[in-house]
């Protein structure tokens, strides 16, 4: 067992707390890359991991009186739904056409968090209010959900910005809806994929504690430290890590 894997794994949940998402997207490419499993394996292994940190999350920030129920259900129930299928109909799709659109995503939500965090927080002191649109919200939500079923990515870098650009909801509120959607979102996938594939549940089990002890520390130092600042050292991580994905799997 990889113990930078494991240290790893922390720092996804240390980031789904602080952002409220991101930090799924890099669960598969520390499975792969630290823990030598396949990524047709780690896709669905990752899905528990990341949703059951992104539960505990939300949990805490519903507490908080951050949670936006009625916002968390209309993203949800077409995300999940988009999950499901995409599970269960992308299951046999191999490992190099899965890794590209995992690189690609990465590289596209690391566009989405730089350009995010040069805008400003929405709904600060003095900035406009966005009209509430839930129906152009669905789009979005289908495409999460797709792209969870497929690639394990939690989706948290689209459902913040769909969120406070569409239905008007705050930053603080978004993030915290956000990992409400997320944690739905992973359990649908994780459905689509039962019975298609099998993974160590004990290693599932160690990174899953690992990521709970990330996102409570996130979640505690939320209040403390600037997003937008985060936001870009993430995004040049995500930079970082895509491109080598792609190296690696185009110079096969």
């Amino acid at each position: 067992m990889s113990v930078w894997g494991v240290i790893a794994f922390v720092g996804v949940g240390f980031s789904l707390g602080l952002l409220g998402g991101g930090g799924a997207i890099l669960a598969v490419p520390v499975l792969v890359h630290l823990f030598a499993i396949p990524i047709t394996m780690a896709v669905p292994m990752s899905l528990p991991v990341v949703g059951t940190a992104a539960a505990v999350g939300a949990f805490a920030r519903w507490r908080q009186g951050h949670l936006r129920l009625r916002a968390a259900a209309l993203f949800a129930v077409f995300a999940m739904t988009a999950a499901f299928a995409a599970a269960r109909l992308g299951a046999g799709i191999g490992d190099q056409p899965r890794t590209i659109l995992l690189a690609v995503v990465m590289l596209a939500a690391a566009t989405a968090m730089w350009l995010r965090s040069r805008g400003g927080p929405a709904n600060a002191p003095g900035a406009p209010v966005a009209t509430p649109r839930p129906v152009v919200v669905i789009p979005a939500a289908i495409v999460v959900g797709t792209l969870t079923g497929l690639v394990g990515v939690g989706g948290g870098f689209l459902i913040v910005p769909a969120l406070t650009g569409f239905m008007g909801v705050a930053m603080a509120e978004a993030t915290a809806t956000s990992l409400a959607v997320i944690a739905l979102n992973t359990a649908a996938a994780g459905a689509g994929y039962i019975g298609r594939v099998h993974f160590d549940p004990l290693l599932t089990a160690v990174v899953t504690i690992a990521a709970l002890v990330g996102m409570v520390a996130g979640t505690l130092l939320a209040p403390r430290i600037r997003a937008a600042t985060l936001s870009r050292v993430f995004a040049l991580l995500l930079v970082l890590v895509g491109t080598f994905m792609l190296w690696q799997d185009l110079k096969r």
